[in-house]
């Protein structure tokens, strides 16, 4: 949770507060009004901080992998290994459509390897 998460939280606390003061006690509403219209501005400042997007509490526990998930597809392609052009549709140069299985591009004459 950052901080400004909490800050916004305690900060509703304190304007609910201040509000329900300022029609409980009568004898002392300017006063009130003028507390709450301070700590409205201060709380705005302090929101727009710098150091209110830090962190507080404990870190999230990062997510353990299962074994039950499946493999990506792009696992499965080796790291050396080009992608052709009938996997995509297309040159990987010029745009145009190729049909499964061509080497070249009939339009640029690039080969249609990936890598």
């Amino acid at each position: 949770m950052q901080l400004r998460v909490l800050f916004a939280i305690v900060n509703i606390g304190i304007f609910l507060a201040l509000f329900l003061l300022e029609f409980t006690v009568p004898a002392y509403a300017g006063w009130i009004f003028y507390a709450l219209l301070g700590w409205f501005i201060v709380s705005f400042l302090l929101l727009r901080a710098p150091f209110m997007s830090r962190r507080v509490g404990r870190p999230a526990p990062a997510p353990t992998p299962t074994s039950t998930e499946a493999p990506l597809p792009s696992a499965a392609t080796p790291v050396g290994t080009g992608i052709d052009a009938s996997e995509i549709g297309f040159c990987p140069h010029c745009g145009t459509n190729v049909a499964p299985g061509t080497l070249t591009c009939p339009s640029c004459g690039r080969s249609t390897r990936i890598g």
